[in-house]
């Protein structure tokens, strides 16, 4: 059972929604209330110059001789309708709502106290604020509105708005870099671990480093080297039971091996020559069997990744591996060349050993009698390399994968092979680094190359 729910968000998107979504409401709510008290501290001063007009004009009221009716000096009118931007409206009522002075068009405005007060008016179908105020004058109570259309406040409020908004935006794609950068930044220790990780084959059961790592990720490291611990104890124990099991086997197969030698010289056996030279034959096909066996499974564990590398001279390699087989091919009438230039990898000396003896002998198995078997080594298009190449049947190209599985052998093939060679080979070069490739050869035969990476040769 997982412990993670299926179709979960990465690490850097859920660092990413959990810190820009808080800090996008915060911004949200903070451009709202900055706008809201910065719009009513601006209403605040326009009402107030409203209030300053009424009581002007309260101030400048005077009485016409002939009549009732009042009247504001032509300065101070003009004064008070030299607005660019909005309309404005003025009216002088008395007490039973009579307009004695100003505009018709304000209406009588329902106050809830004859104090100073501000309304939202409609007047000539346009919206306007008004201030209102009850004053004593010689002729009574007088009830003085003053009205503004609201252009001068609209156009105050875009520009609140725009100046808060645009600052707010660069803080905020300032902060949402910075929150980019700092997960960034903060998840890279967790990157270099994946890198490092993934850049291993699956049998490199080093302990990770965990000096330099974050303190909040060496628990997780500490823990991933625990395993890796017991995954090695786990597999030198499986080499051990391998070891001790093919010196068990190769003791005895030695001993029976001698046995009959010692009686085929004798002469034992005269009449059954033929069944003692199969008896012969399975033996030391077993032997090769268990060496095999044992080879491959050093090749393939983890204690392989973590041996020592030196610099590795491939065409002394091929040499010395070649030169073992010598005898092999002669009793097979195979002629064994050489073709080798220098080429030099990092390597594990004997794994690289095994590997291409493994590569002559697959060819001296599958080879036909008076065939031709050539080792090389050099570089190729600046990658070390070495190489077997026979002109025996070959491998067709859908079964060259197949062929470097354990235990795969070619159907119909001859020869007396265990079907561990070319699988070992491939166990070397992935510790290596290296990649195997088989092809064929123009008029028949197989090339068996094992090409080392250029990085590694450069070391």
């Amino acid at each position: 059972m997982s412990l993670f729910p299926p179709n979960q968000p990465g690490l850097h998107r859920r660092l990413i929604l959990t810190l820009l979504l808080p800090l996008t409401v915060i911004f949200t709510i903070s451009v709202f209330f900055d706008y809201r008290l910065a719009q009513q501290t601006a209403a605040i001063a326009y009402d107030q110059s409203l209030a300053d007009a009424a009581l002007d004009i309260a101030a400048h009221l005077k009485s016409r001789a002939s009549s009732e009716m009042i009247a504001l000096s032509t300065e101070a009118e003009a004064m008070l309708r030299n607005d660019s931007s909005d309309q404005v409206y003025f009216s002088v009522r008395n007490a039973s709502g009579q307009l004695l002075a100003g505009d018709a068009e304000v209406p009588l405005l329902a106050v809830e106290s004859p104090a100073l007060t501000y309304v939202d008016a409609i007047i000539s179908d346009r919206k306007t604020r008004a201030a209102t105020l009850q004053v004593t004058h010689a002729s009574g109570a007088l009830r003085v509105t003053v009205a503004e259309t609201l252009t001068k406040r609209d156009r105050a409020s875009d520009r609140i708005l725009t100046a808060m908004i645009l600052p707010n935006i660069f803080v905020v794609i300032s902060a949402y870099g910075v929150v980019l950068l700092g997960v960034r930044f903060g998840l890279k220790p967790l990157r270099q671990i994946e890198t490092e990780i993934g850049a291993r084959s699956p049998r490199d059961l080093r302990e990770l480093d965990a000096t330099m790592a974050p303190r909040e990720l060496r628990p997780l490291l500490r823990r991933l080297n625990e395993l890796f611990e017991q995954l090695r104890r786990a597999s030198a124990g499986q080499q051990r039971f391998l070891a001790d099991a093919a010196h068990q086997l190769r003791t005895p197969l030695a001993g029976l091996q001698a046995q009959l030698d010692l009686a085929d010289a004798e002469g034992s056996f005269p009449v059954y020559a033929d069944r003692l030279t199969r008896i012969h034959d399975s033996i030391e096909r077993i032997s090769h069997l268990a060496n095999q066996l044992l080879t491959y499974s050093r090749a393939e564990s983890s204690a392989a990744m973590a041996q020592d590398r030196v610099k590795v001279d491939l065409r002394e390699i091929a040499e010395h591996s070649a030169s073992v087989f010598i005898d092999r091919a002669l009793a097979k009438g195979i002629d064994l060349g050489f073709d080798l230039e220098p080429a030099s990898t990092s390597g594990v000396p004997w794994m690289l050993r095994e590997a291409l003896a493994n590569m002559i002998d697959n060819a001296i198995r599958y080879t036909p009698n008076n065939s031709v078997i050539t080792v090389l080594s050099g570089h190729r298009d600046g990658f070390p390399f070495v190489e077997v190449i026979d002109n025996g049947p070959g491998i067709s190209v859908e079964l060259r994968e197949l062929a470097l599985e354990r235990f795969y052998r070619i159907p119909g093939s001859g020869g007396d092979g265990c079907g561990l060679g070319l699988a070992i080979v491939r166990e070397v070069a992935d510790v290596h680094g290296a990649v195997v490739q088989l092809s064929g050869v123009e008029g028949g035969g197989l090339r068996i190359t094992l090409v080392f990476p250029r990085a590694v040769a450069e070391t």
